[in-house]
């Protein structure tokens, strides 16, 4: 608010002073004119004429008189401060007698008021050798009055206050949404960093429980053999396998988030990356008493550009998350699509499913969807997170939705290169 209120109040100075400024510049500029016309009097006929009789039976010279424009008035004054064209001002005479001659600002240029009227003025002396003898040796203030630009420049005074005091208003408002726009981002960010920390010191806590209770527990026992303490020792070994592959994924994460990863690109067919996940799976699946489904029909004339050993990473964290969620006889199954410019590959299952609130959240770091059985089958909640972030890396799109009548089903979305 201060900035803005400091910027539009600076701004208003400057506009007004340079309006301001020219006004007066103008009216200098038709003074000075009329000055360089007092100076430059054409020759006259400068023969005295007799007069009427005047006040004291004295004759009065009849001279030219002085004309000035339509709000310019000429005031001619002999060295001795008396007024000598009083006739030539006809009624504004009445308005101007008051006025006196003040030596002291000769050639300055002076804003006078006299009844509520505004004048610009400048006196000056002019040379005996005019023409005009009216001028010739005298004392001449020229006075124009400013009324109507000092009324103008009061309204547009008046106008600027009112526009930038709306501006202000209407800057403010901009000001305060785009902020709140601007920070909603930083303020999500920061409360996701500060669940991920959150989560991860209970991940981290968890397995070091378990490590230091088994310590201290064959501490208790120092003659048992290892044999005897075997179970104890392969429990803290798989808690430390554990840790191993949390910070692991810590360590991928936090180097996506900084953008170090390095990825190596190729321009390849999935025939390339597809194959190596997949066999693995198909053993272990089998094994388990469940039905795995392998339905890849462009895997040759599609050209991506990808990491594969990324997309094979990816692949590993989907068909592993759905060998955990498929039950006994149940099937999962490995697909590809072509949508438009986009290569599609599919992994489904028909496991328990996804609700609607949990397939916003699910490839949040640390999020599960059953928390207690994650955590039974060594997982961390980290490997969706991991996807999203090499398929964002590769431009793409990772998503879930629905595989009816039940189960759900992980689309992996890539570019096709032409």
């Amino acid at each position: 608010m201060a900035t803005f209120a400091i910027l539009f109040f600076t701004l208003g100075i400057i506009i007004f002073n340079l309006f301001q400024s020219s006004t007066y510049r103008s009216i200098d500029k038709d003074i000075k004119e009329q000055v360089t016309a007092i100076k430059r009097q054409p020759n006259m006929d400068n023969k005295v004429q007799t007069g009427p009789q005047g006040p004291g039976g004295r004759t009065e010279d009849k001279q030219p008189q002085p004309r000035a424009p339509f709000q310019a008035s000429i005031l001619v004054f002999d060295n001795n401060g008396k007024l000598l064209n009083k006739t030539s001002l006809g009624n504004r005479y009445s308005l101007l007698k008051n006025i006196n001659l003040n030596k002291k600002n000769l050639n300055k240029k002076q804003t006078l008021t006299i009844k509520k009227m505004s004048f610009r003025a400048l006196l000056i002396k002019v040379s005996k050798n005019n023409n005009n003898p009216m001028y010739a040796g005298h004392y001449v203030l020229i006075m124009q009055n400013i009324d109507t630009q000092i009324q103008a420049t009061e309204n547009f005074q008046r106008i600027l206050i009112i526009t930038f005091f709306i501006f202000w208003v209407i800057a403010l408002i901009l000001a305060y949404v785009l902020t709140r726009i601007s920070m909603f981002p930083i303020i999500k960010s920061w409360k996701q960093q500060s669940e991920f920390v959150n989560d991860a010191a209970h991940e981290l806590r968890t397995p070091l429980t378990i490590i230091q209770g088994k310590l201290e527990y064959m501490l208790t026992k120092p003659s048992n053999t290892i044999i005897d303490e075997a179970e104890s020792i392969s429990v803290s070994l798989d808690e430390v396998n554990r840790l191993n592959s949390l910070t692991n994924n810590l360590l991928i994460l936090a180097r996506s988030d900084q953008a170090t990863t390095k990825m190596d690109f190729d321009i390849t067919t999935p025939d390339f990356f597809l194959k190596d996940p997949i066999m693995p799976f198909k053993e272990i699946i089998n094994s388990q008493s469940k039905v795995f489904q392998v339905n890849i029909h462009h895997k040759a004339d599609v050209n991506l550009n990808v990491d594969r050993d990324k997309i094979k990473q990816v692949l590993i964290i989907l068909l592993d998350n759905a060998t955990k969620y498929t039950p006994e006889n149940g099937t999962i199954r490995i697909y590809d699509h072509i949508e438009g410019s986009k290569y599609q590959i599919i992994v489904s299952d028909t496991g328990i499913g996804i609700s609607d609130t949990d397939k916003k959240k699910i490839f949040g770091r640390f999020y599960r969807v059953d928390k207690s059985r994650n955590r039974n089958s060594g997982g961390h909640g980290l490997g969706l997170a991991i996807a999203q972030q090499i398929i964002n890396t590769h431009h793409g799109k990772i998503f879930v939705r629905n595989n009816l009548p039940t189960g759900s089903e992980f689309v992996i979305e890539l570019p096709i290169k032409h």
